[in-house]
Formats: C-alpha cells, structure tokens, sequence
C-alpha cells in the first residue's frame, strides 16, 4: 500500500520503534549495571602489624609509629576479621581502637596477635587508631554499600 509522501507507513514506524526501544534498553541495563554492582558477602581477613617510621620521637614530638596497611576496605555486610599483630623490638604497648558504631578498643602486647572480628554493618569511613601513638598510628576502614 502506498502512503502519501512524507508519512511513514505502520511497518516502518514499528520497526524503528522497536530499535529505538531495544538501543534505550540496552543502554538503560548497562548504566544501572555500573550504578548498583552488588558483591555477595565475604569474609575478609586482615592482616594488619605496626610499623615505625625512620625519624626521632623526641626531636619531633610525635611517636614514630603507624599501621600497615592504614586503609581498609570491605562491603557492606561483610565479616571482617582483623589479625593485628604486634611486631614490635621492644616492650611498647599497642592498641587497636575504633570508635561508633563498632566500638572496638583491643590491646595488643609486643609480639602477640589479636583477632578482632566483626559484621561491618554500617556504611562510611572510620578511623581505627593506636590510642597509645596518636596521631601517626592511625587508619581507616572504609565500608562500602
């Protein structure tokens, strides 16, 4: 059937209508595909020591001391256990501390290992740190989700 000039006929419009459908489609998929990625969750096992910075405390007023690694990220729902040990030369007493909402406050005594295990349920950046050795001996968890 012939249509008058400039008009489209019912099968061409259904055919560039289900393009443009399936192409918005497709791209509709793939952006909500790269804006929620859901991971399932894991168990992540940390190993975190002390460490010592190259310079002199008393020359500076700061203690020379800091964690490896000084970040930390997991999902959210995740179990994160925390396997800090303490490889300190000499009789220092060390800490692992974070505050709200974990509320986790562990010593750790020279040469020993602490595990520390919690579920991170809640979401953010929080900063773990040596209570002893502020502010150098500090970190953050980062929970994602």
């Amino acid at each position: 059937m012939k249509t008058p000039s400039g008009l489209w006929s019912t099968a061409r419009l259904l055919i560039v209508v289900a393009l443009v459908a399936t192409v918005g489609g497709a791209l509709v998929g793939t952006a909500v595909g790269y804006g929620f990625h859901y991971e399932a969750r894991q168990t992540r096992n940390i190993y975190l020591f002390n460490n010592g910075l190259d310079f002199n405390e008393t020359t500076f007023g700061l203690p020379h001391d800091t964690f490896t690694p000084d970040h930390i990220t997991v999902n959210k729902g995740d179990t994160v256990v925390i396997h800090y040990i303490n490889i300190e030369d000499k009789p220092e007493k060390h800490n692992f501390s974070i505050g709200v909402p974990y509320n986790i406050d562990v010593d750790v005594a020279q040469g020993q290992t602490a595990v520390i295990t919690f579920t991170a349920n809640f979401a953010g950046i929080f900063l773990y740190y040596c209570k002893y050795h502020t502010p150098t001996m500090e970190g953050y968890l980062t929970v994602q989700g």
